[in-house]
């Protein structure tokens, strides 16, 4: 009975102070409603957002030796800080906050300690200063490690305003308003009075993990997988009832979430979660929820895609010099710092320079606190470009990391149509430094297009040419791509390719399948011919004076020649008449044959008998070099040795000061009855574009062959 008058009064006091006292951080405290919500978010829009200066601290890849502070407008340096950092440090209020062995410790931008406080073995997880209080959260190893610290601080001499120590995980806290916002537990976000530490608001997530917290002008923003901005509409706790974005879901290299863990600290210095992310800014201007300029940035090490922040289409990429270690949008584009100290603003309309500037110092991670406003003076005359452009520059390039990214880029290339996209990807693809599975990725892109077709008709037409620098095009992705878009005009250039010694083993087969798609009737002379010299080429030689045969050739490249000589008598019988038959006979009765050859042709003299009219219109007419008779033999052994050790030291001239000399010199070639040798080719292959010509001038004995396969063994011991 007598307690009742003062539970009234205590009532009436803390009415007069704002509300009934919640219990902060206690599970048990219920979500706010809209109107305590709608009441969080009109104060902070009375707020005044204080305008920060452009600020950057370049902290070293080797966080021991320190950071510096500088200007990001002029890249001066402001100062330096020699301390060891155990974490990344933050900006807030014109400090820089970062923890060192056993402290949180607060300098200003000229490197002079303003103040600091214990850590208690908890790292840092971020810092936000307004209205003269900083807000420091320390906890750190993720959502499931319930313990942290909120300290809430005079911002100019580090006095404690309150500590308020859980058995929670917490998030990076905002301070705005005279509030301190705070994510805790993944599902839950604290509206505290930044006086006393008093809840005086709570969101409840119920379908999502709030791991952030951040302040844009005039509003707060939280979410984790989504961004949503604090109102009377966020006590739905559900995505559903509350005004949302959420980014489309994309196959993006490196797989980054929408924002970083907020309840894992990052580490100082260099730290992959830094360089593998995406970066967008919550624009308060606009109607609802959204991201300036609409796109979102993703960043691979050294590349940067502009997104499209509804459609998650791709609007542009650039790729910077460096690594990019510092990235924030502002309302004029994009700026990037990486870890050379080259600051680059980018147009965010299609990604080209608009101003330049080097700072005086650089470093592995680049933290950046740019206002929204920063607006440089243009000073670079990098003119516009196009998406196919930044693209094909992305998709280059030769550093090992990037093939996710340029992996992304081939597949945006490959969506976009045209002759001039089709040019692009060949122009990729013919670069030798391309790693396997990315070329692997634009040959696939490049069999699916019809468009562009003279782009990889010009590849084909060069030949590996060692005296020039040329190497082999990849006929085998070229030839795909060509047989799909029908292109007859390649059928001569893939034959050409089919018996060019620098040809690789592996694009035989896929020109064979081209050759066969483009039914080009005089490919087919050159298809029985290659049958006729590899039908029983199983890699084994046996050497002149007898003894077991040397296999020289891998066994992956033994079956890739099967394949496309099995192709080739599939073809061969397909499109040929009689004396292409009696070539399949001659495969069958060969004892050497190899299965899948003997296999093919089974099925091409069971399957597919000639027609008939084809076969009398070939009987009719003239006579052609493609059959062979039982009585050819060619030439021996010795007979090519003799011939060959006549023009011996010349050959072995080609070899005078080369730094490594082989024990022998294996030089392949065809030859015809008449004993005029062609087609030389010469491993080891450097040495190819010496000797080709002096084996070529070689006259052979006359033989009973039409066309034959020769070997010569140069021993090169003077």
């Amino acid at each position: 009975m007598k307690r009742a008058p003062r539970l009234a009064a205590l009532s009436l006091l803390l009415a007069s102070c704002g509300g009934v006292q919640r219990p902060s951080f206690s599970l048990s405290t219920p979500a706010s409603g809209g109107d305590a919500l709608a009441a969080v978010a009109d104060r902070v829009r009375a707020a005044h957002a204080e305008d920060s200066a452009p600020l950057a601290v370049a902290v070293d890849e080797d966080p021991a030796r320190g950071f510096a502070v500088l200007d990001v407008r002029t890249g001066a340096v402001l100062g330096r800080v020699s301390a060891v950092l155990a974490g990344r440090p933050y900006i807030a209020g014109g400090l820089v906050i970062g923890r060192v062995a056993g402290s949180v410790v607060a300098w200003t931008p000229e490197g002079a300690e303003r103040w600091r406080f214990a850590d208690h073995g908890l790292e840092l997880l971020g810092a936000s200063a307004d209205g003269g209080l900083v807000a420091v959260v320390l906890g750190g190893g993720g959502v499931t490690r319930r313990r942290g610290e909120l300290h809430v601080r005079n911002l100019d001499d580090g006095a404690s305003v309150f500590v308020q120590t859980v058995s929670h995980a917490l998030g990076a806290p905002v301070i705005a308003g005279g509030s301190v916002f705070l994510p805790w537990d993944g599902q839950n976000l604290s509206v505290l009075d930044a006086r006393s530490g008093a809840e005086t608001a709570r969101l409840r997530s119920r379908d999502d993990v709030l791991g952030f917290a951040r302040r844009e002008g005039d509003a707060v923003y939280y979410g984790a997988r989504s961004l949503s901005r604090l109102g009377a509409a966020s006590a739905a706790g559900t995505l559903d009832g509350t005004p949302h974005y959420r980014p489309p879901a994309a196959e993006l290299p490196g797989s980054p979430a929408f924002a970083l863990d907020g309840y894992t600290a990052l580490r100082a210095g260099l730290d992959a979660r830094e360089r593998v992310r995406l970066v967008w800014r919550p624009d308060p201007h606009a109607a609802g929820v959204a991201v300036l300029h609409g796109l979102v940035f993703a960043v691979f090490h050294r590349d940067v895609f502009a997104l499209d922040a509804a459609s998650g289409a791709l609007r542009w990429a650039w790729v910077s010099a460096g690594d990019v270690a510092g990235l924030e949008v502002v309302s004029s584009g994009l700026l990037a710092v990486d870890d050379h100290g080259a600051a680059t603003l980018l147009a965010p309309a299609d990604g080209h320079a608009v101003w330049r500037t080097r700072m005086a110092s650089q470093g592995g991670q680049v933290v950046l606190q740019v206002p929204s406003s920063f607006a440089p003076a243009r000073n670079t005359d990098d003119g516009p470009r196009t998406a196919l452009e930044s693209l094909l520059e992305a998709a280059g390039g030769s550093d090992a990391r990037l093939v996710p990214a340029q992996r992304f880029a081939v597949h945006e290339l490959a969506a976009m149509p045209g002759a001039a996209t089709t040019g692009a990807l060949v122009s990729i693809l013919t670069r030798h430094t391309l790693a396997p599975e990315l070329r692997a990725a634009v040959g696939e892109a490049l069999a699916t297009r019809t468009e562009g077709t003279d782009a990889m008709l010009e590849a084909l037409e060069h030949h590996a040419d060692y005296v020039r620098g040329i190497e082999a095009p990849p006929s085998g992705y070229l030839a795909r791509a060509l047989a799909h878009a029908h292109e007859r005009r390649a059928a001569a250039m893939l034959v050409s390719h089919l018996f060019d010694p620098a040809t690789a083993v592996a694009d035989l087969a896929p020109i064979v399948a081209a050759l066969r798609e483009l039914e080009d009737p005089t490919s087919l002379s050159a298809l029985a011919d290659f049958v006729r010299l590899y039908h029983a080429d199983v890699g084994g030689v046996p050497p002149a004076e007898g003894g077991d045969a040397v296999i020289e050739r891998e066994q992956t490249d033994q079956a890739l020649l099967d394949t496309a000589v099995a192709q080739a008598v599939e073809v061969v019988a397909r499109m040929g008449g009689a004396p292409e038959q009696a070539l399949l006979d001659r495969v069958l009765r060969n004892p050497v044959v190899g299965p899948d050859v003997r296999a093919a042709a089974n099925r091409a003299r069971e399957g597919a008998p000639p027609d008939p009219q084809a076969a009398a219109a070939d009987a009719g007419a003239a006579p052609t070099d493609m059959s062979f008779e039982a009585t050819q033999h060619g030439l021996s052994g010795e007979q090519i040795e003799t011939a060959m050790s006549a023009r011996r030291a010349e050959v072995l001239e080609c070899l005078r000061g080369a730094p490594s000399r082989p024990a022998q010199l294996r030089v392949v070639f065809r030859y015809d009855g008449e004993g005029a040798v062609t087609r030389v080719s010469v491993l080891p292959e450097v040495f190819e574009a010496c000797v080709a010509p002096i084996v070529g001038a070689v006259q052979l004995p006359a033989s009973d062959v039409s066309r034959a396969l020769g070997t010569w063994i140069c021993a090169t011991a003077q």
